[in-house]
């Protein structure tokens, strides 16, 4: 990803691509006003420790944006991706896209969000609907 990013056309601010542990994030501490990580919280093998790095990382004042997945049933294209993987693959197939979805309670999230030290945590479940576009040639889908 970070080679696809760096052969874009540079931007004005330029912009200095960085690769890192979200563990051991490499910038000193209190250098951003903001930390965003959309879809990754899940995937830490620490997440307690990512978010005590966020927390380092941050300013004074500074802000933490987090997006995760809420429970696979909420999310109906994926819960029924899950099933026919369960179904025609076996029980385990599903593992990998079940574990997007570990935080099924957004309380989970203030939690962890609290215990790694973030003050005025506010959770926000929000619903999006995607539709994906099908097209049906002779030859199967566009």
């Amino acid at each position: 990803m970070l080679a696809v990013a760096r052969s874009l056309p540079s931007t004005e601010p330029p912009i200095e691509w960085v690769e890192g542990s979200a563990l051991s994030l490499p910038f000193p501490a209190k250098s951003f006003d903001v930390v965003l990580c959309q879809l990754g919280l899940q995937f830490f093998p620490d997440r307690p420790l990512a978010l005590r790095e966020m927390l380092r990382v941050l300013r004074s004042g500074g802000r933490v944006g987090l997006s995760v997945y809420s429970a696979i049933e909420r999310t109906p294209a994926a819960y029924v991706f899950v099933q026919a993987l369960d179904k025609h693959l076996g029980p385990e197939a599903s593992r990998t896209k079940r574990a997007e979805h570990i935080f099924p309670n957004p309380d989970e999230v203030k939690s962890l969000l609290g215990e790694a030290g973030f003050n005025d945590v506010d959770v926000t479940t929000v619903s999006k609907q995607i539709t994906f576009r099908r097209c049906w040639t002779m030859s199967g889908f566009n």
